[in-house]
């Protein structure tokens, strides 16, 4: 379906704006972008230097002569704008505006459609597109950067299109009997190198269970803590007594 979605940009006034919106589109899986009368050299060299590898979607890019022939075949579009405007459509969030534009594609061309880095859409293109979308800021005074704003649309795209399991990472996390062989693991090399709790091994333990437990330890993460503990138990081990005098206890100032 991301084939099915353009990134529109009208009357573009910066080459670097077109290039850089071309990487975000390729980092993202998007590849169709379409120029409407570009007011730079949309294609020259500064717009090639910031598209970097995505040249190719640069090359490719379709420059037409209005947004009508840019949208004109498309079943949904999205206008972005900074400003709300005397008509008060509702506006949609990226999030919101992007889940739609997934949904319409399964059915025909989708576009997203962004203004000049000057003064946007005109109330006239405006009403061309199907919804109105902003990126909500902290300060109404500022506006994001021609490429900024749609880095963030295609990423919200690209997000949409993945399912849940997807959008995170897949946590190996270790279980209860792998976590519990490790404490006594610890608890015998603590042992080992003559370590004298200020009260008893077991409540020292504890103090490491404090630490640990807030922690989303992987089984690879309780693997590589029993390699360390290996290495002090073979070290503890080269002393012919098998005890490494200790400084002090290790939880006395905790």
């Amino acid at each position: 379906m991301l084939d099915q979605i353009r990134i529109v940009l009208v009357e573009t006034e910066f080459p670097g704006n077109v290039g850089s919106a071309a990487r975000a589109l390729q980092t993202m899986g998007l590849s169709q972008l379409v120029l409407v009368n570009p007011k730079c050299e949309a294609k020259g060299e500064e717009a090639s230097r910031l598209a970097h590898a995505a040249v190719a979607v640069l090359n490719e890019a379709r420059v037409v002569t209005s947004l009508d022939e840019a949208i004109g075949d498309t079943v949904f579009s999205v206008a972005t704008s900074r400003r709300v405007r005397r008509h008060l459509s509702p506006l949609y969030t990226p999030e919101e505006a992007a889940r739609l534009v997934l949904e319409r594609s399964a059915n025909g061309p989708v576009a997203i459609v962004f203004g000049r880095e000057s003064w946007g859409l005109d109330n006239t293109e405006l009403e061309r597109c199907s919804i109105h979308s902003t990126i909500p800021s902290a300060t109404a005074t500022q506006s994001l950067n021609l490429a900024q704003s749609v880095m963030i649309y295609a990423y919200s795209v690209y997000q949409a299109s993945l399912a849940p399991a997807e959008r995170s990472f897949d946590w190996s996390l270790a279980t209860n009997v792998q976590v519990e062989r490790f404490y006594e693991h610890l608890a015998e090399t603590l042992g080992r190198l003559g370590t004298r709790p200020s009260s008893n091994m077991e409540n020292l333990i504890t103090r490491f269970r404090r630490v640990l437990s807030r922690l989303p330890l992987e089984s690879r993460d309780v693997q590589l803590l029993h390699k360390l503990l290996s290495q002090m138990d073979f070290v503890a081990g080269k002393r012919r007594d098998g005890v490494i005098p200790p400084d002090e206890s290790l939880d006395r100032h905790q």
